[in-house]
């Protein structure tokens, strides 16, 4: 798993094969790099440091220190690595989105996101794009004199619209506390006016998709256009373009972030100088802590596998972070979830601050199912006085998504215990809610137990629902 291969040993066969393909398929179908010219950079670096010169990180050897002067000179305002690059991402999308470009000068890699865009999702975009931008920097060490000159740009995109980063507090306050300060101006969301003129010429981009691999028909972005893949999902292989690297790890590995993680540690293994500084580090390391919540032991090989625990040690011994700060970050991100105020926050945007959207068939019927993980009990939601207006809402996205059904799954604190509730909403009969329930209940790895039931009135409408407890191991949440 995730196991360095040298790209000397590379023989050119399909890279378009492998689901689990090795860390320099991507920069070859991205940036059309090649055996020789990876070890022709290589050979570069190496006689650079037999003249003495001395590269502390990957930044020095693309001069990223003149880049961010550059930057900085147009808005000082952004202070770290990420951040510039960030800014930068932005201010070139929105020079040459209305260049006219007849001779394909100008490209650009769209690295989206999923729609749920978590603090992985996030995360794991703009680190992939800035993975790109490097090697496409070092690219440039060979291609000097070249014919072609092709300017490309890589830009994450955050893929919900920028009016609802409001709803991302736990994200929004993870990217400040890595110094990205003020997410909704520096980042490109789905609904950016200049990503979406470039979107209209499919000549002018390619795409990347993270976290996950689904080729939905009503995405604004040309699906032939995807070039990469970079995932911890089963594989949907519906895409119509099969031209796409993927790397791609649906085996309990616990953050799209590892997979990315791992590219730049064999990048680094390959060319002999560090990838990662502390300006990446720390999305990665959130990324990544969040999602195994700290690598809990009895989770193993449930959310977590070794080869995730592997990168995160080894970033953490890199910049020598102790295991105090892993509780300390943990307990702040637990202190973030569980303390929204619904009554300013909006009770019925709880419904997308995580959510999944999955498809069935079931008897030649397909089958359309959302799953809302919110940080409250259900209970406690469904007693909350604006408990109609979420209702109500959910209705509403049954109607409009034709869900035949809507699960809510609630996470909350009790006594520093983390528990977890459920309730199921059938909206329609293409499933037996008797027979399913008949069938939860009875399963030993869910373990449901009956918590209460609550009738809802919303219009003229009255809800009824079952409300149970999943009774898993608990575990506590530590404070110091």
């Amino acid at each position: 798993m995730f196991s360095y291969k040298d790209p000397e040993l590379w023989n050119d066969e399909n890279i378009y094969d492998e689901t689990q393909a090795p860390w320099f398929y991507h920069i070859n179908n991205l940036l059309d790099l090649n055996k020789e010219d990876l070890i022709n950079i290589k050979n570069i670096i190496d006689n650079d440091k037999k003249r003495g010169v001395i590269y502390n990180s990957i930044l020095d050897v693309i001069d990223f220190q003149t880049y961010y002067g550059i930057m900085r000179k147009i808005n000082s305002n952004m202070n770290s690595a990420l951040s510039v690059y960030l800014f930068s991402c932005k201010y070139f999308l929105k020079k040459y989105s209305k260049e006219p470009d007849t001779d394909g000068r100008v490209k650009f890699v769209f690295i989206f996101g999923n729609n749920t865009s978590d603090l992985d999702s996030v995360c794991s975009s703009i680190i992939y794009s800035f993975f790109l931008y490097i090697w496409y920097s070092l690219k440039g060490k060979i291609d000097k004199g070249s014919e072609d000159n092709t300017l490309m740009f890589f830009v994450p995109v955050i893929n919900i619209k920028r009016s609802d980063m409001r709803l991302k507090i736990l994200e929004k306050w993870w990217l400040e506390r890595c110094e990205i300060k003020n997410p909704e101006e520096i980042l490109v969301f789905n609904d950016n006016e200049h990503l979406l003129n470039v979107l209209k010429y499919d000549y002018k981009y390619y795409i990347c998709l993270v976290d996950f691999n689904n080729f939905e028909a009503n995405n604004i972005y040309n699906g032939d256009n995807v070039k990469s893949i970079i995932d911890h999902h089963v594989y949907k292989g519906t895409g119509e373009n099969h031209r796409i690297t993927k790397s791609i790890y649906p085996i309990c590995v616990c953050s799209c972030m590892v997979i990315i993680s791992y590219l730049y540690k064999h990048s680094s293994d390959f060319l002999g100088v560090p990838f990662v500084n502390k300006s990446i580090l720390w999305l990665m390391y959130g990324a990544i802590l969040k999602d195994s919540n700290n690598f809990i032991k009895r989770d193993l090989g449930k959310r977590w596998i070794q080869s995730d625990l592997d990168i995160f040690m080894s970033l953490k011994k890199n910049f020598k972070i102790s295991n105090k700060m892993d509780i300390y970050i943990t307990y702040l991100f637990n202190t973030i979830r569980f303390s929204i105020d619904l009554k300013t926050f909006g009770i019925e945007n709880v419904l997308f601050s995580d959510y999944k959207d999955y498809n069935y068939f079931v008897s030649e019927k397909k089958i359309k199912i959302r799953v809302s993980s919110i940080d409250f009990s259900i209970d406690f939601l469904f007693s909350h006085e604006n408990s109609d207006q979420l209702v109500e809402k959910m209705y509403n996205l049954c109607y409009e998504n034709d869900f035949s059904m809507f699960i809510l799954i609630g996470s909350y604190l009790n006594n520093y215990k983390l528990q977890k509730d459920v309730s199921i909403v059938f909206y329609k009969n293409d499933v037996d809610r008797d027979d399913l329930m008949n069938t939860l209940l009875v399963n030993e790895e869910i373990k449901l137990s009956k918590k209460g039931y609550k009738s809802i009135k919303f219009g003229d409408n009255i809800q009824n629902f079952d409300i149970y407890q999943i009774v898993t191991k608990l575990f506590y949440i530590i404070t110091i």
